[in-house]
């Protein structure tokens, strides 16, 4: 049976190019409206809707009609460490994943977030990281 929690729940470790825990200090940027489900469908190429139970304020998971798609964007931390943000950017945000599932960690001033989705064309996972740095506070 499909489950896009535990699917995804796997996806966003293989997807992050670094692991780091959420930071205790959430300055309040909610991951379901820095990246809307229309948005996300916009730019994957398929519909999309928010997987309400799976998502919390810096979680928010996608997911397509059966097992047509879906994705996750994760706020990591709002207020990254010099150090933190340097890793992010010398490990770059190239898209990468197992057959059909991309995702990258990027980041926007102090705060590091991942975007993964299921696709193929890395394209879009840089697309979807645009609109959420657009979108962040």
């Amino acid at each position: 049976m499909y489950s896009a929690q535990s699917t995804f729940s796997r996806m966003s470790i293989a997807f992050s190019v670094l692991v780091f825990l959420p930071c205790s200090a959430f300055a309040g940027n909610d991951a379901c409206t820095v990246l809307s489900a229309a948005k996300f469908s916009e730019i994957a190429g398929y519909k999309v809707d928010v997987n309400k139970q799976a998502s919390n304020d810096t979680v928010c998971m996608y997911k397509g009609a059966g097992n047509a798609g879906g994705g996750i964007l994760m706020i990591i931390d709002e207020a990254a460490s010099p150090r933190k943000l340097e890793m992010v950017n010398q490990q770059g945000s190239v898209p990468q994943g197992k057959a059909g599932k991309l995702g990258a960690t990027f980041s926007k001033g102090t705060i590091v977030f991942s975007v993964g989705m299921i696709g193929t064309d890395p394209s879009r996972v840089n697309a979807l990281a645009a609109e959420v740095k657009r979108n962040l506070k």
